[in-house]
């Protein structure tokens, strides 16, 4: 799906619902629903369920290949303990767990963690700077799932930054290459985003399936480096405003 022009009404339905609602904060635990019928991200968009999304071909650890869909998730999340009437909040989120479906029921609660305290400290710098230099870029089916490819290969396992070999492989389509170039250019001097957090799931092992998300982060002297509190993600993040959806040709299911 490539991103024209969208009716605003859609854009300002997705940071619909965050008024009543606490922002994430580290620590906290939350339930994550998904209450608008698609996990995908934007929905809906003029009947279509799929969002910024598109089938790709994997492959774990020499295991047998595996066509999914990826790309940019929209969620709701509430903290539990929430009093009655409190409305749920809508976010984005990539998955960092390439081999656990993301579907409903979730497996709530979920603990806000940073990148490092979920066990993904060895990675945070490069995923930091991935979000920083291209999150951005982040606005077609193939730059979503890119940009998903590039995070699943810095977090599962021992990466290499390449997804032709080692324990994470995805197989030939355009965003494998855009996902492989965007890896390349992590050299540790680019910008790195501020506000990462990681939804922890609470179970372990092979269901397990964290979310990984963005908080504002109030940096006076780091200005460049804020990044959207949840609510306003749609319009900040993935640049919405006016996009309206062109036709484009229908994708196998995963």
């Amino acid at each position: 799906m490539k991103l024209s022009t969208l009716a605003l009404s859609v854009v300002l339905a997705l940071g619909a619902g965050a008024a009543s609602a606490a922002p994430l904060v580290l620590g906290d635990q939350v339930n994550v629903e998904n209450q608008n019928g698609s996990t995908w991200t934007p929905t809906p968009i003029a009947g279509d369920s799929d969002g910024l999304s598109t089938v790709v071909s994997y492959r774990l650890d020499g295991g047998s290949t595996q066509n999914v869909r990826t790309g940019l998730h929209v969620l709701d999340y509430k903290q539990v303990g929430a009093a009655v009437g409190t409305s749920w909040t809508q976010f984005l989120a990539f998955c960092l767990e390439p081999d656990v479906k993301l579907a409903d029921p979730f497996d709530n609660p979920y603990t806000v963690k940073t990148l490092a305290d979920a066990s993904y400290g060895t990675v945070a710098g490069a995923i930091a700077e991935l979000w920083g230099r291209h999150f951005g870029s982040v606005n077609s089916d193939v730059t979503a799932s890119a940009f998903q490819l590039a995070l699943w290969e810095l977090a599962y396992g021992n990466t290499n930054r390449d997804l032709v070999t080692g324990d994470f492989r995805a197989f030939s389509s355009d965003a494998r290459t855009l996902a492989q170039n965007w890896l390349n250019s992590l050299d540790g001097t680019g910008p790195l985003a501020t506000g990462l957090v990681v939804l922890k799931d609470q179970s372990g092992g092979y269901s397990r399936q964290d979310l990984l998300t963005w908080v504002k982060v109030d940096k006076p002297e780091e200005p460049g480096n804020e990044v959207p509190e949840p609510g306003v993600l749609a319009l900040l993040g993935v640049a919405l405003v006016g996009l309206r959806m062109s036709r484009r040709r229908p994708l196998s299911a995963a």
